[in-house]
């Protein structure tokens, strides 16, 4: 089945001025949905998600309109050669500025891959994302923001894209291993301690059901991926072009990009998915607050175990150097205007500013986070 994300007066979810902040979720079928397309159809699509679905290939085989571009993105690749490549699959089938369709069906690299593709070629051309991860589910395809990685830097070259429809079937993920899983688990944990408690209790009451991807075709699994939709979409509504730089879905993406990336580059570390990363920045956080006293021990304890509860592979030593940990926040400083605005949480769904961290209380911070981890 499928969710198209809806507005009352549009077919399907499309973010063409603004985020529409009231989103209905709708269930319908993922292979009858592309058949109803009508016209040139380029679909970029994971190799494996294409090898456990064959009825991508039977529409493909019925309907001449519609290609099938096998393609294997991920963070090492998501780069300006594999940009290039996608442009010129679509300049080469003579795709047009309206009525052509290209979707993308696949992880979060695969859609801000193409994303950025169909934003550049022409000007601008729609696009409808399929995301097949749960990660790409409750970020990638609801975002507007597309990137490639550039000179070392995640995502340093992209654009916001408002131009796109998103279609999320949860039978897609059936299947994936649950390290894809769990990176997704990273942001659905970020989004429900910096902004609800409902869904934090809805998680803690999930257990190692969480790591199932089967469970997200149940009607429980689904609210759950409705919830983090919806609490992502109120944040975007108000400020999709982040105007305004104190942003608490930054939560989780103050010290972990540098070490996201550094775990590929650097040997002697094993490499960090996304999402692990993310969880790490928001437990760290956590213990920052804290520390500080403006987040009590016993909240800070519920936010520890519900991360701990699942293998984000914080032993991992990258997390406790220090100097990347730095190097990564002064970074995203200078990302946000040359303040720290890191949001940290003050109780399980509820969030405040900090302004004046220094590396002294990061490190000493850190160092209580890896005593925790070692217990």
């Amino acid at each position: 089945m499928l969710i198209l994300l809806k507005s009352p007066s549009q077919r399907h979810f499309r973010m063409n001025v603004s985020y529409e902040k009231d989103i209905d979720i709708e269930f319908v079928n993922v292979f009858s949905f592309l058949k109803n397309k009508t016209g040139k159809k380029i679909v970029f699509i994971d190799p494996i998600v294409l090898s456990n679905h064959d009825q991508f290939l039977e529409i493909e085989a019925s309907d001449p309109g519609m290609l099938l571009v096998p393609t294997n993105l991920n963070e090492s690749n998501k780069d300006l050669e594999s940009l290039t490549s996608i442009l010129s699959v679509i300049e080469t089938n003579g795709t047009g500025r309206r009525g052509d369709i290209i979707c993308a069906v696949g992880g979060g690299a695969l859609l801000d891959v193409v994303a950025f593709a169909a934003s550049i070629f022409r000007r601008g051309v729609a696009m409808i994302k399929i995301p097949t991860t749960l990660l790409g589910i409750v970020d990638a395809s609801i975002g507007i923001k597309t990137g490639i990685n550039f000179l070392g830097q995640r995502n340093r070259l992209g654009t916001y894209n408002f131009d796109y429809s998103v279609a999320i079937d949860p039978v897609l993920m059936n299947g994936l291993h649950g390290t894809l899983v769990r990176q997704g688990l990273g942001e659905i944990f970020k989004i429900a301690v910096i902004k609800s408690s409902s869904l934090f209790e809805s998680l803690c009451s999930c257990g190692v059901r969480l790591e199932d991807p089967l469970f997200y075709s149940s009607s429980k699994g689904k609210n759950i991926l409705s919830q983090s939709i919806k609490l992502m979409l109120e944040e975007l509504h108000e400020n999709p072009r982040e105007d305004n730089l104190m942003r608490c879905v930054d939560y989780g993406h103050s010290f972990s990009p540098f070490v996201e990336m550094e775990s590929v580059n650097r040997a002697g570390y094993k490499s960090l998915p996304h999402g692990y990363a993310v969880a790490y920045d928001c437990v760290l956080t956590a213990t920052i607050a804290s520390r500080r006293g403006i987040l009590p021990k016993s909240e800070y304890q519920r936010i520890l175990s519900l991360f701990m509860a699942h293998d984000f592979g914080f032993a991992n030593d990258i997390y406790f150097d220090h100097n990347l940990l730095w190097a990564s926040f002064l970074e995203m400083v200078k990302h946000r205007g040359g303040s720290q605005n890191l949001p940290v949480p003050t109780s399980i769904g509820a969030h405040s500013f900090i302004q004046d961290l220094t590396f002294e209380e990061m490190k000493v911070s850190v160092e209580i986070l890896r005593e925790a981890i070692s217990k």
